[in-house]
């Protein structure tokens, strides 16, 4: 991002270096100091406009890497969490079958006595 920024500074200002060089070609006079000076501050104000566009580029990139990482904690944490639910829902899954396997010997030795009778 701010590689691309400082290419579009730089090709402005090499822009404007050959277009005041192809006039200055055009033209046999040279340039009055007004016309050099008001050159030179369009060229000043067009730099620091992009170089607000820089920094406030840089003031998002910087938010949103701390929001990616904000993110990342996060889906670390719920990762974290599933895996330790999925280890508890085991466990339950372990004692209920155990349970069951005792309820259904319970019954069969019930109907084992009910038959013997």
């Amino acid at each position: 991002m701010l590689k691309t920024i400082f290419v579009v500074v730089s090709f402005v200002i090499v822009s404007m270096m050959i277009a005041a060089a192809a006039q200055a070609q055009t033209s046999n006079a040279p340039l009055s100091l007004e016309v050099a000076q008001a050159r030179a501050r369009f060229a000043l104000d067009q730099m620091a406009d992009v170089e607000r566009k820089v920094k406030a580029a840089e003031k998002k990139d910087k938010a949103a890497k701390k929001r990616l990482d904000e993110a990342t904690a996060q889906a670390d944490q719920a990762a974290k969490e599933l895996q330790d639910a999925q280890a508890e829902f085991a466990k339950a899954r372990e004692r209920h079958d155990q349970a069951y396997q005792e309820l259904k010997r319970a019954h069969d030795a019930l109907q084992e006595s009910n038959k013997q009778k």
